[in-house]
């Protein structure tokens, strides 16, 4: 039997998928799937998977680059990779980590309560324009992609002074879904999964959608580009190995990862979750989707003084 400690004859027995999240969490069910995808597509190595939520990820990034750099152990991560190095939460930067593969993606949008007085994105735009703090936006956490979904329209809107912005963070999803359906905030900026139970319900309105064209759940909502606005936020989920491990691990998980994402069974569970698959290898993901995010975000974020 192979020496799953020092990679002797890859692939070993065993994985471990570090799940950069709480049990429940999307990174959680992210990874949950994913196993269930080898185990359909006849993938012969068992994958363990180990919660390391909190932390913004850092602690499940962090034991990644503390263990052997064999390949046999990985983390399932979001932008927080480069989102917390930028605002100087970590010193880990993504140079220290090989993206294998995204795994699936998941749009923003801005959602408003029925009835508000806020009936369109634009309505929205043109009051923080002529008053940054006129609008109280509710969002999930900070650094996170719900907060880049109202720096960067209002940054290309011409909202000059982003400081003034009235962003309030809130613990969880449902705590931001009780605070917008109790009047409290006036717009909320969640993910279209997290959204589309309110939406269904007629209890909220998605007013626009960070998708690069109309999406099938929600057609009649407007992407940032119907506004006018060059943005596109996917809010993706992928899979990181250390930044040293050998070719022969890399080249395996993104054959295994590309196999499981295509399964019937990682397909069907990733839609019944509101979630898209869409798996795109590493070397792709890093140069058309992390990179460009990464430079797009860091100009954002150094506009309200979040960069460290």
């Amino acid at each position: 039997m192979p020496d799953i400690h020092r990679n002797e004859g890859f692939p070993p027995p065993r994985v471990t998928a570090i799940a950069a999240g709480s049990p429940g969490g999307g990174l959680d069910l992210t990874t949950r799937i994913t196993k269930d995808g080898f185990d359909a597509a006849g993938i012969d190595t068992f994958m363990s998977i180990e919660n390391m939520g909190g932390g913004g990820g850092n602690p499940a990034r962090a034991a990644v680059l503390q263990r052997e750099s064999d390949g046999t152990s990985v983390v399932f991560e979001s932008n927080r990779i480069f989102l917390s190095n930028i605002t100087g939460t970590t010193d880990m930067s993504l140079d220290d980590f090989t993206p294998l593969a995204q795994l699936t993606t998941d749009y923003e949008v801005w959602i408003v309560k029925s009835g508000s007085k806020y009936s369109s994105a634009e309505q929205v735009l043109k009051a923080i324009k002529q008053d940054p703090g006129s609008v109280n936006f509710g969002i999930g956490t900070v650094p996170s992609d719900d907060q880049l979904n109202i720096l960067r329209p209002a940054s290309e809107y011409g909202v000059e002074d982003l400081t003034r912005l009235n962003l309030v963070a809130f613990s969880d999803g449902g705590d931001l879904n009780n605070e917008l359906l109790g009047g409290r905030i006036d717009v909320a900026s969640t993910g279209m999964s997290e959204a589309m139970e309110l939406v269904d319900s007629g209890d909220v309105e998605i007013v626009a959608v960070s998708a690069p064209e109309p999406v099938a759940a929600a057609p009649e909502a407007p992407t940032w580009h119907d506004l006018g606005l060059n943005i596109t936020i996917n809010h993706w989920r992928g899979v990181f190995g250390p930044a040293d491990m050998p070719q022969d691990a890399v080249d395996w998980w993104r054959e295994s990862l590309e196999r499981a994402v295509e399964s019937d069974e990682f397909v069907e569970q990733a839609e019944s979750l509101g979630i898209n698959p869409d798996y795109v290898a590493g070397d792709e993901w890093l140069d058309t989707v992390i990179r460009p995010e990464q430079k797009e975000s860091t100009e954002v974020l150094t506009k309200v003084g979040l960069v460290k």
